[in-house]
């Protein structure tokens, strides 16, 4: 990675504004559209915008990033790498949040590419002139995808480091080692925290350690002496407890309870809606996957639109699930899950 230039000089945006006058907050609305359009997941539409963008004369180097992260999302990440290069060949030598958060987007465009040596090198870069955890742990991900234990191991104690109480972060490290075949190694960085007397832990912090330890006894006990006091968070946990445990009719009841008051939780739908296929009730399944749908929370629609797929095989209509697949697959082409189970619903 080579650091590019700066967005404009003060003097090139102030000459912008005196020429575009009243015409600037029209020409910038479609850049504003189109990163609300990939906040919702649009990224056809946020194309579209963008290109409007450019035909306006708006800021080149925020049209590219845009194109850049919407064709991420398409999962076109060829394209995406020229964009958010582009992006950065407008920047100086002056490094702003704006170059670091560029790329970032560009090391995962390359790590999703499996170019691992490039999502590494644009890492380090980062790290080279401001250590920060997210680089560290990114970095150190792109090490186990290469099969390099001892160097993962490293900058994850150097993202530790600087968030020793980041607790999600400790969390995050052991799935990621979990995902790769290093789960006791990941178990750990969570012994670490639990096993340690000094460090002061919250009923709900020594549950959710003892959850992703797979000591559900213990998640369960901890999780259960919060009472009244359970968010969203801490009901989506013990019901999962619950569900490792063998007891999904009573996982089921305490979704239930917790959305007679907050009825518009997807998380919290999507897992009474899987609760309900292990019960054999995959209609009553479909209604709350797509009751959930229907709230538009699009941080969970991928999920969603999958477990609705898996409904309709439950409940044997393959036609229906055939069609809903080959829509997904339009949205989400990488999912190699979906594609395996794609395979077998075009054999039935």
């Amino acid at each position: 990675m080579q650091k590019k230039k700066l967005l404009v000089s003060g003097v090139g945006l102030l000459l912008g504004l005196m020429i575009s006058g009243c015409s600037l907050q029209k020409a910038q609305g479609n850049l504003d559209q189109g990163f609300d359009a990939i906040a919702s997941l649009e990224y056809e539409n946020a194309l579209t915008f963008f290109e409007a963008a450019a035909e306006e004369g708006e800021e080149p180097q925020q049209i590219s990033r845009g194109k850049g992260i919407a064709l991420l999302g398409l999962t076109r990440y060829e394209e995406a790498i020229e964009e958010f290069l582009t992006a950065l060949s407008y920047s100086d030598a002056k490094v702003d949040e704006f170059d670091y958060d560029t790329n970032y987007y560009l090391a995962a465009a390359y790590f999703k590419l499996e170019k691992l040596g490039e999502a590494e090198a644009v890492y380090t870069a980062i790290l080279n002139l401001r250590p920060e955890k997210e680089a560290y742990y990114m970095r150190g991900v792109v090490y186990l995808n290469q099969g390099e234990l001892k160097k993962a191991s490293l900058d994850f104690d150097e993202a530790l480091k600087l968030a020793p109480t980041d607790y999600d972060l400790r969390i995050e490290i052991y799935q990621a080692m979990a995902e790769k075949g290093y789960k006791e190694e990941g178990k750990t960085y969570l012994q670490a925290v639990m096993g340690n007397t000094g460090t002061k832990l919250s009923d709900q912090e020594k549950g959710r350690f003892s959850y992703y330890l797979e000591d559900y006894e213990s998640a369960r006990s901890y999780l259960e002496s919060l009472k009244g006091e359970k968010d969203s968070e801490t009901t989506l946990l013990l019901g999962q407890t619950y569900e490792k445990l063998g007891d999904f009719n009573y996982a089921a009841s305490i979704y239930s309870n917790f959305l007679a008051d907050h009825n518009e939780d997807v998380m919290i739908l999507n897992r009474l809606g899987m609760c309900k296929l292990e019960a054999g009730e995959a209609e009553t399944a479909l209604e709350y996957f797509n009751r959930a749908l229907e709230i538009g929370d699009s941080s969970m629609t991928q999920v969603l639109k999958f477990n609705q797929i898996v409904a309709y095989e439950y409940l044997g209509d393959f036609d229906q699930a055939n069609v809903l697949m080959k829509t997904y697959l339009q949205a989400y082409p990488d999912d190699q899950e979906a594609l395996r189970e794609y395979e077998f619903l075009k054999s039935r």
